[in-house]
């Protein structure tokens, strides 16, 4: 096996191509020799959707050459894409990025099947073959080819493995996965009216591939911006609010829920459907946006958790947005979601939410808070901190959701453009050792100005804000993402069946001793991570007994 940090290096005279390591990013020009790889196994279940990367260097330049995957008739099918270059550059923590940081190319996009790509002389390139096994499949062993075409004719091998086990269908994955969507991002990028139907028909390629990781939440928008205009494109409100007077001063609201029950509809006819998470009743800058009809003018109310305009404005809302959830049958999968907000603020707000709508969810993304951990719905905290095991066995039997996040803090395990893929593998691994439903993170759709070209933003390390690309083109980030969540959902089958070929307790006692390593693993060595990983495959992908 090549290792991560080998780089595949071509002579003068000859054109090579080879597997490689999914886990590191390799620089264009080679850098050393290494031994060609050109026949590859992968084992994988039924209805998993599995990865491999290759690498081409040429003799000489070509301007338009494809790849091409033949096999059997009744193999599953087979997707070769090239791997295109964004910028990126280093790691910076939160807060405004510098832009005197050297930038330089990563081979990160996952192109379009079948598009063409140049390769230019002596350079190396890389190129992703991906492979969704039905989950009706029958086991047992497909071989496939792969060919390039446009330049001098070069050939891999590689074999799937299909062992005699299924993963469930990804809305059913018990991996409990909070991706932010931003659907204003793609009506800028497309150039549509928000909310048209052609934004809609825009949006609906990049949610099913969003379903397909097996996402569980609908992020919905209840006022403008609730994180203080920190994104390229801003959010705006999904449920129009207006407020009246009366001539005799009484004060009545009313709200348009429209586009709020477009956007919940949508996302279920996408595959998401499970929660519904509204944000925000504490908003990063405490202002609360709403048209005054009396003024005839949009008003920015700027306000505390503690004060009676803050309680008269959300006990009404409350109760209207209920009763239109309860008369959609939404109720009972909504909550009213908070990110990184103080314990003081939380616990206001959720009384103030109880007082209006007994029985109303909550959630929140931020640190790790006692009094916080009976009362809310979904609590994801901060990577490195955790639940005592007698919280999670109480949050469990509520019925309650207990994730964990990274963000802008954590270079490792980093989602940006510029982190080893296989830190994405690492974060659905590291919820399994640390005892977590699942994961949170703030953004997967948030584009740049130009995101396929430039992963950069004048906030956050590069890549922070989005990890899937216009076209829809995926990425090294959400493929290896993708591939951790499956080895979760792995596990999770084995326990529910009660490791049914365990029958000398090996396997359980070999996935404890991997859990301890990846709890206590500080997820900055590629070679480590990639170490941990196949110790898991080889647990999880072994045969059943006949």
């Amino acid at each position: 096996m090549i290792s991560v940090f080998a780089l595949f290096a071509t002579t003068a005279t000859a054109q090579n191509i080879t597997w490689i390591d999914a886990d590191v990013h390799y620089p264009h020009t080679p850098a050393s020799d290494v031994t060609l790889r050109t026949d590859t196994t992968i084992t994988a279940w039924r209805g998993e959707r599995i990865g491999m990367r290759g690498m081409i260097v040429g003799k000489s330049s070509a301007k338009a050459v494809q790849l091409r995957v033949d096999a059997a008739p009744n193999a599953p099918e087979a997707k070769a894409s090239w791997l295109c270059d964004v910028l990126t550059d280093s790691f910076s923590t939160c807060g405004y990025h510098p832009d005197s940081l050297e930038a330089y190319n990563v081979a990160e996009v996952i192109d379009l099947p079948g598009d063409p790509h140049p390769l230019a002389k002596g350079q190396q390139q890389t190129f992703w073959v991906s492979v969704e096994i039905p989950r009706d499949a029958a086991p047992g062993t497909y071989h496939y080819t792969l060919t390039t075409r446009g330049a001098k004719a070069k050939s891999l091998t590689f074999r799937v493995n299909v062992v005699d086990r299924q993963l469930p269908a990804p809305h059913d994955y018990t991996f409990h996965l909070d991706l932010w969507q931003q659907p204003y991002s793609v009506a800028r990028y497309h150039n549509v009216q928000p909310w048209s139907q052609e934004h809609l028909d825009h949006l609906r390629p990049y949610m099913k591939e969003l379903a397909r990781l097996g996402q569980k939440v609908v992020s919905a928008i209840l006022f403008y911006e609730p994180w203080g205009q920190q994104s390229n494109d801003k959010f705006q409100p999904m449920i129009q609010v207006t407020k009246h007077t009366a001539t005799n001063g009484d004060t009545t609201w009313s709200y348009d829920y429209t586009i709020f029950d477009r956007w919940v509809e949508f996302m279920a006819e996408c595959g998401i459907d499970q929660q519904i998470d509204c944000y925000s009743m504490v908003p990063w800058d405490m202002t609360f946006r709403y048209y005054d009809e009396a003024r005839r003018d949009t008003i920015n109310l700027k306000t505390t958790t503690d004060t009676p305009e803050y309680r008269d404005l959300w006990i009404s809302y409350l109760r209207d947005f209920a009763a239109h959830l309860k008369d959609k049958g939404w109720f009972d999968k909504t909550a009213i979601a908070m990110d990184e907000r103080g314990l003081d603020d939380m616990l206001r707000a959720y009384h103030v939410a109880q007082y209006a709508v007994p029985g109303m969810k909550m959630t929140l993304a931020g640190n790790r808070h006692k009094p916080l951990v009976d009362l809310l719905y979904d609590y994801s905290v901060a990577y490195g901190q955790e639940f005592t095991p007698e919280e999670r066995a109480e949050r469990l039997a509520r019925g309650q959701h207990s994730t964990y996040y990274t963000c802008c803090t954590d270079a490792h395990p980093g989602l940006f453009s510029n982190s080893n893929p296989v830190d994405a593998t690492f974060i659905p691994l590291y919820a399994l050792a640390a005892d977590f439903d699942g994961w949170l993170h703030w953004s997967w759709l948030n584009w740049t100005d130009d995101p396929l070209h430039d992963s950069r933003f004048f906030l956050f390390a590069p890549g922070d804000t989005y990890f899937f690309y216009p076209g829809p083109r995926s990425s090294l980030r959400h493929e290896r993402l993708l591939e951790g969540i499956q080895q979760f959902e792995k596990v999770a089958a084995l326990r529910a069946e009660g490791y049914p070929d365990d029958r000398d307790g090996q396997q359980q006692l070999a996935l404890r001793r991997l859990f301890d390593d990846i709890k206590n693993e500080p997820a900055q060595d590629p070679l480590r991570l990639a170490e941990l990983l196949a110790r898991l495959k080889s647990i999880v992908n072994t045969p059943p007994a006949k």
